[in-house]
């Protein structure tokens, strides 16, 4: 039987990877265009904002020991709560990643592939998540496991080069655009922590699901750290004022390493390194929604489940007719997407199990 239990590393590892991988497609370009030379400040304001979030989480989800969300919904609500609940996560999973991968797949066409067909673009990437999902004992998890240290080095190597480069007078103003421009309208970076909607997921996947709240905090700082690095060596980089309009303002920041003719070829590396890290991230994605799929239909194997889910992540990922439709949708669909699935029904769901457990426990006792 395929050991389906992750251990405290890996844990930390998936969730940090989810949300490298937005930080480098959009995330980054999408914080500094909100707010501008504030984005450091907007950083460690939303990082609070999640972790704080992150522990309300936590807490009603040890209440109920191994369970996720979908056990919670049903506890709550019956069957009918739990495919509700389950069926709006799987939508949600594919059409977001579906979403990112034509964002970072038109970027590899632009940038390093120019006559190569979006189509086998997107097939290599959807193949390589689904190849990794079907070998048995985790192996998913275990590759994000041993990429995890090379995207921290790799974010640090990068920073540490661009030194040199730094004008750290872009800091200012120190509130960019305006307050609130970086403590409201800066809310909507929030999105780059998709970590939070794998969170709900994880209690019966965990060897030890009561460390919950220490190890996805742990995920979280961090993150925030990784998130700091790179949109500062952007923002030290290149005028913080002005809009980034770069595909992938990081991988600008990555030409501009020089240490000799040696390290010529830096940015293939470091486009190796994120083509990697987005294969684990899509692994992940199909690998999360299967478990979900397979609980709903009380399968024993997700084989099927993982197949199919890649076909309709393949398809997600091709009706958009270009980039700029892509971020369009991501501004102004899949962020209210997010607010609302994450941080409004799946909360009030917990919220309300808990006040229902705690209602019958009362009831017993009395």
């Amino acid at each position: 039987m395929e050991n389906t239990k992750i251990g405290n590393k890996e844990i930390i590892a998936l969730l940090v990877t989810i949300t490298f991988n937005q930080l480098v497609i959009n995330g980054s370009k999408a914080i500094l265009n909100t707010t501008s030379s504030a984005s450091l400040l907007n950083i460690l304001f939303i990082s609070i904002i999640v972790i704080l979030f992150t522990s309300a989480i936590c807490f009603f989800l040890n209440k109920f020991s191994a369970f996720d969300l979908i056990d919670i919904s049903r506890f709550l609500g019956g069957n009918f709560l739990k495919w509700i609940i389950g069926l709006l996560y799987v939508i949600y999973f594919i059409v977001f990643s579906g979403n990112l991968l034509n964002l970072f797949s038109t970027c590899l066409q632009i940038i390093y592939f120019p006559v190569t067909l979006l189509f086998f673009i997107r097939l290599f990437l959807v193949i390589g998540a689904i190849i990794i999902c079907l070998f048995k004992n985790n192996a998913i998890y275990r590759s994000t496991f041993v990429l995890f240290p090379i995207l921290i080095i790799s974010t640090l190597f990068l920073f540490i080069s661009d030194i040199q480069f730094f004008n750290v007078e872009n800091v200012y103003p120190m509130f960019g655009f305006g307050i609130f421009s970086t403590f409201i309208s800066g809310l909507s970076n929030l999105l780059i922590f998709q970590t939070l909607a794998y969170i709900f997921f994880l209690p019966p996947m965990m060897k030890n699901p009561l460390e919950i709240k220490k190890l996805t905090i742990t995920s979280i700082i961090i993150s925030s750290l990784l998130i700091l690095l790179t949109v500062a060596t952007i923002l030290f980089t290149f005028n913080g004022l002005v809009e980034i309009d770069e595909l992938l303002p990081l991988y600008s920041a990555v030409r501009y390493i020089d240490y000799g003719s040696f390290f010529q070829k830096m940015n293939s590396i470091f486009l190796l390194i994120w083509i990697m890290s987005f294969v684990s991230y899509l692994g992940i994605t199909l690998k999360f929604s299967s478990n979900i799929l397979k609980k709903l239909f009380l399968s024993k194997s997700d084989s099927i489940f993982i197949i199919i889910l890649a076909i309709l992540l393949f398809l997600a990922s091709g009706w958009q007719e270009n980039y700029a439709i892509s971020i369009i949708f991501t501004q102004n669909m899949l962020k209210w997407f997010f607010f609302i699935l994450i941080f409004g029904i799946s909360f009030l769901i917990l919220v309300l199990a808990y006040l229902k457990y705690r209602y019958k426990t009362n009831k017993k006792i009395s």
